[in-house]
């Protein structure tokens, strides 16, 4: 502290999420729109977060879409009680043929770079989902293909290795050292929590590397918390050798400005405090040691999605409790 100032280096890193219409045509509610280049200090992805609640058609509203860079599209559930149970009946069309896949449980779609997909058709609803999309590029770009008059065509299979389950498997990419592995059920539910992990951590958590994702540079997560404290009872800081953001989300579709938590985390080497209070992001650069992340309160549930841009997730413990007792 200088001044009776408290250190702001990395402030910049810390960036609010913007709440905002969508490149036109392509969803039909507001979302969260976060480009790299432009809202996140140059960051090597792009992040969509869509609360979806009624029927509807989006990404895109109308024809087909694709785009100059790998993407991942996520189906996510706010089912508290099952982070399984999606809720929805879901379609996506992939290909020039117009392929179509349906499916109503969470998933990740991979699409290639140059793919035609879209549109995606919510046909019903039993409760709100949330959809998420990482586009791994820091600007957003597309070239439209206008709707057919064609009928979309039953899925032959020729796409359908690229339809993933959204599941935790205790995987070989996942190097963390930081013991989510191993608080995973048979069902492939992670509850790190529960499990010891740290008492702030997630209550429910999918999490999906590399090589399940046809090979694309990312590992991802979708996590339900609930708890105040702290992430991690093992270690202080960690870094990554490669790109890394922290999003966090509430889980009220009616309201998503509504965040109803606090917390902060640590970042750079001296472990400056930031403290976040609405939906926002983390933005870690290459080899910045972060965390740890304290839960200062918790009044709502929120969610969380982490994107690590490596198809494994290696971030042993640079700074442990016993290098600081």
């Amino acid at each position: 502290m200088r001044d009776g100032k408290l250190p702001n280096r990395y402030k910049h890193l810390v960036k609010p999420l913007n709440w905002r219409e969508g490149p036109a045509g392509l969803y039909p509610d507001k979302l969260f729109f976060m480009e790299g280049a432009s809202d996140m200090e140059g960051l090597g992805l792009c992040f969509s977060f869509l609360y979806v609640k009624a029927p509807c058609s989006f990404h895109p509203m109308e024809g087909s879409v694709s785009h100059p860079y790998d993407e991942v599209l996520v189906f996510a559930s706010l089912d508290r009680g099952d982070i399984l149970h999606l809720g929805a009946e879901i379609s996506i069309e992939l290909g020039p043929e117009r392929e179509e896949y349906a499916f109503s449980d969470p998933v990740c779609v991979c699409v290639p770079r140059g793919l035609a997909h879209g549109p995606v058709r919510v046909r019903g609803t039993e409760r709100p989902f949330v959809h998420y999309a990482i586009a791994l590029s820091p600007a957003y770009a597309e070239e439209r293909v206008a709707a057919s008059q064609r009928t979309p065509a039953a899925g032959s299979g020729k796409y359908a290795h690229l339809i993933k389950p959204f599941l935790f498997h205790r995987d070989e990419n996942d190097k963390s050292e930081m013991g989510y592995a191993l608080a995973v059920d048979a069902r492939g539910v992670g509850h790190p929590a529960e499990a010891g992990v740290g008492p702030g951590n997630a209550d429910s958590l999918l999490w999906l590397f590399g090589s399940e994702l046809e090979d694309f540079p990312l590992n991802f997560t979708w996590g339900h918390y609930s708890r105040c404290g702290k992430w991690h009872r093992a270690g202080e800081m960690h870094s990554h050798p490669e790109e890394e953001a922290l999003f966090f989300v509430g889980l009220n579709p009616d309201d998503p400005l509504d965040f109803g938590a606090e917390p902060e985390c640590g970042l750079g080497p001296a472990c400056e405090r930031h403290i976040i209070n609405r939906p926002s992001v983390y933005v870690m650069p290459p080899n910045l040691p972060h965390l740890p992340v304290i839960l200062r309160w918790v009044d709502r549930p929120y969610g969380l999605v982490v994107c690590n841009l490596s198809g494994v997730h290696a971030s042993p413990w640079s700074v442990t409790i016993e290098d600081i007792l």
